[in-house]
C-alpha cells in the first residue's frame, strides 16, 4: 500500500503562490448601495440579495479584467474564474448588465491558457483548479464564442485524470479516477476538492455519459466514501456511515483512533461533494452508495457548521470552510431535484429557501460576504462572495424549478 504524504490541505492556500499568505482586508469598499442586509425577515427579497452581492463583486474587477486575492494585491485566475462563474450563473438581466466587464474578465482567463489547453499562473500550484474553474466560467458565459478554448481545457482535464494513461496508474492505485492540485507524472494524491470541481466542469462542458472518464471517476469517488462494502481502499479503517473524507486515507476533519487503526471521519462539505460527484458520474438514486450519501447528509443537515470539522475541544473548527460548503451544498441539492431534504426526526426542510435566508442574513451591507473563520481563505472577501453568489443562484433556479 501506498504510504500518503500530505501536501495540501483541502482549499488551504487555494489560489496562492507558494508561501504567500498575507492578511485579506476583510472589508473593502465598492461602488454597491449600503442598504443594510440582515435576513428574510427584514423584506429584502432574495433578488435584491443577488443584484447587491454582484454589483460589490463587479465592483471590485481591476483594470486587466482581473480580481485579486487581496484588496491591493496582484491579479488571480482562480478568483477570476470564479467571479465571472458566480456572475455569470445569475439571471440574464444581471449578466447584460455587466456583459463588457464579464467578457474582460473571460480575456484575462484566456491569456493564461497554455498550448495544451491548461490554465496557469506562474509561481501558482493551483493548476487543476484553475483549469477547471475557467472552463466552468467560459461555458457559462458563453458556449459558443469560446468553444475552442473549452474544448482544449477539456481535453487537458480528461487526459490527466489519474490512470492508466497520464499518471500511468492501475485501477488498484487509491488516486485511480480522481484529479490532483497540478497534473504531472507521479505527481500528488487525488483529492475530492479538486475532482468535484473537474467532473462539475466536464458534465457542463458536454463531455458524453459514455465517456470512460465516468467510470473511473467513480473508483475514486468510492474509495473517498466511508462505506465498507464498496470501499475497497487499503492501509486504513473505513467508517461505514456513508459520508466522504478528502481522499482515501485521509480527512480534513482529523483522524479517529479504532482498535483495528486509524480511520477518516467524514465531513459535510465533501459529503456533498461526493453526492454530486456520483450524480454527475451517472449514478442512479437507488444506487446504494448513492443512498449512504445522501441518507448522511440528511443525519447531518445543517446551515449552522460544515458539520464534522467541529470537535467538542475547537467547536469554532465547525465554521471553517462554510461556504465552500454552502456552495457545494447547494450545488449537489440541486442537482439531487427534490424540494425537501427530510431528516430523520421528520422535520421537512425547504433547503433551498433556508439557504437562501441564511445567506441572506449572512450578507453585509455592502454588499459582500465574507467568514469570520479564514481558514482556507473564506476571510477574502472575494472568494466568499463568489461561493455565496454560486450557491444563491443555485437556490433561486432550483426554487423557481419547484414551484412549477
Amino acid at each position: 500500500m501506498r504510504c500518503f504524504q500530505v501536501y495540501l490541505s483541502a482549499f488551504l492556500l487555494l489560489f496562492l503562490p507558494c508561501g504567500c499568505q498575507k492578511k485579506v482586508d476583510h472589508s473593502p469598499k465598492g461602488n454597491s448601495p449600503t442598504s443594510v442586509v440582515s435576513s428574510q425577515k427584514s423584506g429584502t427579497s432574495y433578488r435584491q440579495a443577488l443584484e447587491r452581492g454582484v454589483a460589490w463583486l463587479m465592483a471590485q474587477q481591476k483594470e486587466n479584467g482581473g480580481w485579486p486575492v487581496f484588496k491591493d494585491g496582484p491579479t488571480n485566475v482562480g478568483y477570476t474564474a470564479l467571479a465571472v462563474m458566480a456572475v455569470a450563473s445569475s439571471p440574464s438581466e444581471i449578466r447584460q448588465k455587466y456583459a463588457s466587464s464579464l467578457a474582460k474578465g473571460a480575456e484575462f482567463l484566456l491569456k493564461y491558457q497554455q498550448k495544451d489547453g491548461r490554465f496557469d499562473q506562474q509561481g501558482h500550484e493551483r493548476t487543476n483548479y484553475y483549469t477547471s474553474l475557467s472552463l466552468l466560467a467560459l461555458v457559462r458565459l458563453d458556449k459558443e464564442k469560446y468553444k475552442a478554448a473549452i474544448e482544449k481545457a477539456k481535453n487537458f482535464l480528461i487526459n490527466t485524470q489519474f490512470y492508466e494513461g497520464f499518471h500511468n496508474v492501475s485501477p488498484d492505485s487509491p488516486h485511480y479516477g480522481g484529479w490532483d492540485y497540478r497534473p504531472k507524472k507521479g505527481g500528488l494524491n487525488a483529492d475530492l476538492s479538486n475532482t468535484q470541481f473537474t467532473l462539475q466542469a466536464l458534465k457542463e462542458a458536454g463531455v458524453p455519459k459514455d465517456s470512460p472518464v465516468w467510470k473511473r471517476a467513480m473508483k475514486f469517488l468510492s474509495r473517498c466514501q466511508n462505506r465498507t462494502e464498496s470501499n475497497d481502499a487499503k492501509g486504513f479503517v473505513v467508517l461505514n456511515d456513508g459520508g466522504f473524507m478528502y481522499f482515501p486515507g485521509k480527512s480534513q476533519a482529523g483522524v479517529k483512533k479504532t482498535p483495528k487503526g486509524d480511520a477518516h471521519p467524514s465531513y459535510a462539505s465533501m459529503t456533498y461533494a461526493g453526492l454530486k460527484s456520483f450524480i454527475y458520474c451517472n449514478a442512479t438514486k437507488d444506487d446504494p452508495r448513492v443512498q449512504a450519501a445522501y441518507n448522511w447528509l440528511r443525519k447531518h443537515y445543517t446551515l449552522e457548521e460544515n458539520y464534522g470539522m467541529g470537535t467538542r475541544q475547537k467547536p469554532q473548527d465547525g465554521k471553517r470552510g462554510l461556504f465552500y460548503y454552502y456552495q457545494t451544498m447547494a450545488k449537489a441539492l440541486r442537482v439531487w431535484g427534490e424540494r425537501y431534504i427530510i431528516t430523520p426526526d421528520g422535520t421537512k426542510h425547504d433547503w433551498a429557501k433556508e439557504l437562501a435566508d441564511k445567506l441572506v442574513s449572512l450578507q453585509k451591507p455592502e454588499g459582500y460576504w465574507v467568514n469570520a473563520n479564514t481558514h482556507w481563505q473564506e476571510g477574502s472577501p472575494y472568494l466568499v462572495t463568489s461561493y455565496s453568489l454560486l450557491a444563491l443562484n443555485d437556490c433561486l433556479k432550483a426554487m423557481a424549478a419547484y414551484e412549477k
